[in-house]
Parts: C-alpha cells; sequence; structure tokens
C-alpha cells in the first residue's frame, strides 16, 4: 500500500477577536498586540494557586478590634490557558506586520474580485442570448397592469431584500446584476430598486450579529444594528416613493454616457470621489469647523445652484435670461471634457508601451486567373484580374 503526501493548503490568516473586543472597550495594552490569530487550539483548565493580596482584616489586640492591612495568602482557583496548536496561515512566520499583510491581502482581494467581474460578465454575455436573452428581460423587467404598475417597483425592493438575505451581502448581489444592466437584460430604472433592497438585506447580517451576544452586550448590539437598518429604511422613504426624487437613475445615465464617450472619466470619477473629496473635507474638518464652514459653504452653495440652473435648462429654460440658457458664454474647459480628453490621450500616447509603427507598408498584388463567365454577358470567358 503507497501513501501519498498531500501538502496543506495556506490559508488567509485569521483574526484575533479577543484584541478586537479589548480594543473597542478601550483596553490600551491590546493596542500592542497582533490582531493575526497565532494560536488556534488551546486548552482552558483551572489551576489551584496562592494569591498574595493586600487586604483588611480585623485583629482583636487587647480586647480591642483593630483594622489593618496586611498581606493575606489565599488559595484561589485561576483559569490557565495552555496554547496546543498553532495556526498554519500565508505568511507564517514570516516577519511581516499586520499592515503588509492587510495590504498584501487588499491586493490580492481587489484582483481575484475584478477577475470574477469580468468572468460573471463574460458567461452571462454567451449564455443570455437570443431568446433566453429576451425572456428574462421580458420577465425581470415586466409591470403590474393598469394603476398598480407603481407596486412593481416595491416588489423588486423586497426581491432584492430576500436574495441579499439569502447570500448575506448586498456587493455579491450588486457585482451580479450591474452585469446584467451592462448587457441590457435589467433596465436602470429595475435595478434601482433591486439595490434599494438589497441595502435593507444586507442589515440582517448585523441583526444576526447582534443576536449572538449576551447580556449588556445584546442590547447595545441591536441598538446599533436597528440604527443601520431604520438609517436604509428612512433612506429609501425619501428617495424612491417621490419619482422626482429619483434622481440617481438620472446621474447614473449621466455617469454611464459620459464613461462611454470619455474612458478615463470612470478612472477620475472613482479617485476624485472615493480619496481626492474625502481627504479634502477630512483636511478642512482636522484643521476647524471654522475652517470647513468657510471654504466647504461657498463650494456647497455654487454646486447647489450650478444644478438648479442644469435642471432649469433642461426643464424649464424660458424662465432663465438669454445668457443663462447655454453655458456656450464659458471657456470650454469649463463646460465640456474635450480639452481634458485631448490632454489625458496625449499624456497616454506619450507613455503608451506598444507603439504603432508608421512605416508604410508594401502591398503585393498577385495575378489570378478566375472564371467570371458566368457574371459577364460578352467577352472572354477568362480573364485576368488583379
Amino acid at each position: 500500500m503507497s501513501l501519498s503526501f498531500v501538502p496543506p493548503i495556506p490559508v488567509p490568516p485569521q483574526i484575533d477577536k479577543k484584541v478586537i473586543s479589548k480594543i473597542a472597550t478601550g483596553d490600551e495594552e491590546a493596542y500592542e498586540k497582533s490582531l493575526i490569530k497565532e494560536w488556534c487550539e488551546k486548552k482552558h483548565h483551572m489551576v489551584t494557586k496562592n494569591v498574595t493580596q493586600m487586604m483588611n482584616v480585623t485583629v482583636l489586640e487587647n480586647g480591642v478590634n483593630i483594622t489593618r492591612e496586611m498581606n493575606v495568602t489565599q488559595e484561589t482557583e485561576v483559569e490557565v490557558t495552555e496554547n496546543i496548536k498553532k495556526c498554519s496561515f500565508l505568511f507564517q512566520d514570516s516577519g511581516l506586520n499586520d499592515t503588509a499583510v492587510g495590504v498584501i491581502l487588499l491586493v490580492v482581494a481587489l484582483i481575484m474580485l475584478c477577475v470574477c467581474l469580468v468572468t460573471i460578465v463574460k458567461i452571462l454575455n454567451s449564455m443570455l442570448r437570443g431568446r433566453v436573452a429576451r425572456i428574462v428581460k421580458k420577465t425581470i423587467n415586466a409591470e403590474f397592469p393598469g394603476k398598480l404598475s407603481f407596486l412593481a417597483g416595491y416588489l423588486a425592493i423586497l426581491v432584492g431584500a430576500g436574495l441579499t438575505i439569502l447570500v448575506q451581502s448586498s456587493s455579491i448581489f450588486t457585482s451580479t446584476m450591474t452585469p446584467l444592466v451592462g448587457i441590457g437584460v435589467i433596465s436602470i430604472e429595475r435595478m434601482y430598486p433591486l439595490t434599494l433592497g438589497s441595502n435593507i438585506g444586507t442589515t440582517t447580517t448585523g441583526l444576526l450579529a447582534a443576536f449572538a451576544n449576551s447580556g449588556a452586550k445584546l442590547e447595545n448590539g441591536l441598538q446599533i444594528a436597528i440604527c443601520h437598518l431604520f438609517f436604509n429604511l428612512s433612506g429609501i422613504a425619501v428617495f424612491y416613493p417621490i419619482p422626482f426624487l429619483r434622481f440617481p437613475i438620472g446621474m447614473a445615465k449621466w455617469l454611464g454616457n459620459t464613461t462611454a464617450d470619455y474612458r478615463w472619466f470612470a478612472v477620475m470619477y472613482l479617485v476624485l470621489m472615493f480619496f481626492v473629496f474625502p481627504a479634502f473635507v477630512f483636511g478642512l474638518s482636522a484643521a476647524g469647523w471654522q475652517y470647513l464652514a468657510a471654504v466647504g459653504g461657498p463650494l456647497a452653495l455654487l454646486v447647489v445652484v450650478i444644478v438648479v440652473i442644469n435642471v432649469l435648462q433642461h426643464k424649464h429654460p424660458n424662465v432663465l435670461p438669454a445668457k443663462l440658457k447655454n453655458w456656450e458664454w464659458l471657456p470650454l474647459w469649463m463646460h465640456s471634457l474635450q480639452p481634458l480628453d485631448s490632454v489625458i490621450t496625449k499624456m497616454l500616447a506619450v507613455f503608451c508601451c506598444c507603439k504603432k509603427d508608421n512605416t508604410e507598408q508594401q502591398v503585393l498584388y498577385f495575378p489570378v486567373e478566375v472564371d467570371v463567365s458566368k457574371f459577364l454577358q460578352k467577352g472572354d470567358s477568362k480573364e485576368t484580374v488583379l
């Protein structure tokens, strides 16, 4: 009988929940400990030890009870933890600290996410074609008849919440639905309530985690989980029932159309909205609320004025002065991305590693004898065509 050795598969490091709990409770010593769990198997047992403590002891001296502080040794049962087996994970004994391991895992996770999304899009493109695509599109985007048509969106909210509860992740749900919008199976108008429903479904994770606690932790955990739930419900109550307030649909279409014209716009949007803008607001808030109000207030007012003028230009241009009916009077770079696109295109052309060969290619023509008698009414049955 032959034995084969299968090497253990490395797994990502586990997080030590006890360290996180101590950090949350304000234990300063926990900040110096590693978040990566080192020992996966431990044994707890009780040991009797002699413990010496300073205690107030009342003694009788000369017929008088006198209380004094004295060192008193008592036998006390103490819980001792014995480490048995170390955890086996990636980067074990590599000397990397928590920050380095976290950055590496983050980069790997982002790469895997992008690969999975691209794969999902490819698979869906190959599956949802022809009659299948038409049936799925007709079913998902269907509306209720007559005056009950408005209920289709609320049903989509319930469906989004239910599916998110099943997968326990709104990110998985939206990442799966987004390619369907890209290939035209789901409309943006139907994707909007599905996404809102997923925001409700994702709150069940916090509720389940809160119910896993006990005592005072249960009450505090439920408070936070319920706050999360009602925050999302209030957002839906504001941005969905009234059609006028469903402006995220229009914004999504505008961003999609702009990205279709300028492919670099998506990257610039992510960098600005997720890095530059938060860092700018954080810097102003760190400097003081006076700076935040002095700089952020006028900028916010300017944005509101521009948005209102843009809406009036499209909806009610007659109420605006002649000069404000369009932005043509402004410099081109202030109302069009074309100048910026030219700059970015030139920069990419300079730094592009794959340059086109501008040398002229010589095209050779060879004489071929073809029977064209079927196509000619008169003349020879064979001609030489170049």
